[in-house]
């Protein structure tokens, strides 16, 4: 066997060790990719149903109007992602609903629901969703889907409907106790109710609440203590 033939063989041998090499890199990279990509659908799916439970369980009293928008418009766009991959399978019943209410959002002819926190599991609930709201605006300013400002306006404003949900919730607590004509624990739970709007008196909404707080509480000291008494 000649040198120049078994110098053939070697090199052909180095050639396809390397095909196979190459073949096997490129299989691994592809599983790799795959298993990325699956796991980054999952996180999607995950994503989108936790959105999907804030807007069900935060109405419109507490939910700035761009924020919900701009949150519909990434479920509607992430759901349709997932149906294209052959996920999504619980969510996509609900995507003709947010498209709708999507288009509704944009021209601003959504029927609004500004039911009011009526008990403290509610409260619970609304709050620990209005703190989740940031994080998942932050996600989309680093995805680009949102710029800094925006997102930043949203979460000053989310700020005000954390306190306002404690309000509603206080308020109404006043309300049963004037019912049972129970005025000094009445006067107790507005007073509270006041303190939580004080803490976001700089906001323009907050002023009509506040003077009306303020008048009611008024009111009931005069009721009870006479007309001299006087609330700071």
């Amino acid at each position: 066997m000649s040198t120049s033939f078994l110098i053939t063989i070697v090199v052909s041998a180095a050639l396809a060790l390397g095909v196979v090499l190459v073949c096997i890199g490129l299989l691994r990279y592809y599983q790799q990719r795959q298993a990325q990509q699956q796991l980054e659908l999952e996180q999607l799916e995950k994503r989108c149903g936790r959105i999907a439970d804030l807007l069900n369980i935060i109405t419109d009293r507490y939910i700035p109007l761009t924020t919900k928008l701009v949150l519909v418009e990434y479920l509607v766009a992430s759901i349709s992602t997932l149906i294209r991959h052959k996920m999504g399978r619980s969510l996509e019943p609900e995507l003709p609903g947010f498209i709708q209410l999507l288009e509704e959002l944009k021209i601003s002819q959504q029927a609004t629901l500004k039911d009011r926190v009526q008990t403290h599991v509610q409260l619970s609930q609304v709050q620990q969703g209005l703190q989740a709201l940031p994080l998942l605006l932050r996600g989309l300013v680093t995805n680009d889907l949102l710029d800094k400002a925006t997102a930043k306006d949203q979460v000053t404003q989310i700020r005000f409907f954390f306190h306002l949900a404690h309000h509603d919730l206080l308020v109404k607590e006043a309300d049963g106790c004037l019912e049972l004509d129970k005025k000094a624990a009445a006067l107790d739970k507005l007073r509270q109710a006041l303190a939580e709007m004080e803490k976001v008196a700089s906001f323009e909404q907050a002023g009509q609440v506040i003077e009306s707080l303020n008048g009611t509480i008024q009111r009931i000291e005069n009721e009870l203590f006479g007309k001299s008494a006087r609330v700071s």
